[in-house]
């Protein structure tokens, strides 16, 4: 955990997301204490294990994130979930946009979410997989950009059919949209998987989602 955060420092980046996913380091908290980037926490991380628990049977939430998902829409807590979310209980948490499979992962769960003014997420992949199953209207899509309570936006590409966390490139879904934002002051967080890539594929990477020449 603590090597990939070096790796990823070694970047520059305007902050370093911890998500769930990487093997635990002893001492890792301590370590990204002293760091001198903001270091947000999603979903399900935990410096000392591979992942946490997120939401239980009841739709209580388990951890203390800056954002999360919500449950699978087969999951045991969905039901009780949903209830909780349209009655506005989880109106102070950060909630990802997601994909089919998922709750807030189709066109009429979004409308719901920005009808209550939750905060979100947006994730453009995820959006991207839901345009092409055709779970996402032209106009969710456009109230959605325009939407004035997105407190995140995480940038990846995939091919429509699995949220495969791909380098971007200039056609990226939803690229120009997440400049935007992040011009606005919006956290915009880079998901693909940085692993994969070399030094000089991680800088153009970057370079890509500020907009700048690679």
């Amino acid at each position: 955990m603590e090597a990939a955060a070096r790796d990823l420092l070694a970047l520059e980046p305007d902050g370093l997301q911890l998500t769930p996913g990487n093997a635990p380091t002893p001492g890792f908290d301590a370590y990204a204490a002293d760091l001198d980037v903001p270091t947000p926490t999603h979903h399900g991380f935990f410096a000392r294990a591979l992942r946490h628990p997120v939401w239980n049977e009841r739709g209580d939430l388990l951890i203390d994130s800056d954002s999360m998902h919500p449950p699978k829409a087969s999951a045991p807590a969905a039901r009780t979930w949903w209830r909780r979310f349209t009655a506005g209980e989880y109106l102070c948490l950060c909630l990802e946009t997601m994909y089919p499979g998922y709750l807030l992962g189709a066109n009429a769960e979004l409308e719901t979410a920005m009808d209550l003014e939750q905060r979100l997420a947006v994730d453009v992949s995820h959006l991207f997989m839901q345009r092409t199953c055709g779970n996402l209207r032209d106009a969710t899509l456009r109230r959605l950009f325009d939407y004035p309570h997105v407190a995140e936006v995480h940038v990846s590409a995939n091919d429509g059919r699995r949220d495969a966390h791909r380098p971007i490139d200039s056609n990226t879904f939803g690229l120009t949209w997440a400049r935007e934002r992040a011009a606005d002051g919006v956290p915009c967080v880079l998901e693909c998987y940085m692993h994969r890539l070399d030094h000089r594929e991680r800088r153009r990477q970057l370079a890509l989602l500020r907009g700048r020449r690679p």
